[in-house]
């Protein structure tokens, strides 16, 4: 199993992916872009690929289409600063596992991986 996390910004969500990593067992590798997480999805099928919303190439639900054409077993999970009812309506059907804050914490990292393990 490996974890992509698709941002611009590794750094102000360092204490995210660790407890992500650490909850999981798992390394998290980050893509700076849509395009460079679509490699990663089609060369290694990861199990997660969590979304930021501020990707230079790719809106988050548009991306999350775009992995499931790929690999239809990929999970993913999106950063936004939509609302949970909002989110919910707009990623409806696409089997995202969960939207995040628009600054994940560590206790998020660690929400998303018991999610995960509940898969």
């Amino acid at each position: 199993m490996s974890i992509v996390l698709a941002t611009t910004r590794p750094d102000e969500l360092a204490a995210f992916s660790k407890a992500l990593a650490d909850k999981t067992g798992q390394d998290v590798d980050v893509a700076s872009s849509g395009a460079a997480a679509l490699e990663w999805v089609s060369a290694k099928s990861p199990a997660l690929v969590v979304i930021d919303e501020n990707l230079p190439d790719h809106k988050p639900l548009d991306l999350v289409r775009e992995i499931l054409m790929v690999s239809a077993m990929t999970l993913t999970a999106v950063i936004t600063t939509m609302s949970e009812e909002d989110f919910h309506e707009a990623a409806e059907g696409y089997g995202v596992l969960m939207p995040l804050p628009a600054n994940p914490a560590a206790q998020d990292g660690t929400e998303l991986a018991n999610r995960l393990s509940g898969v």
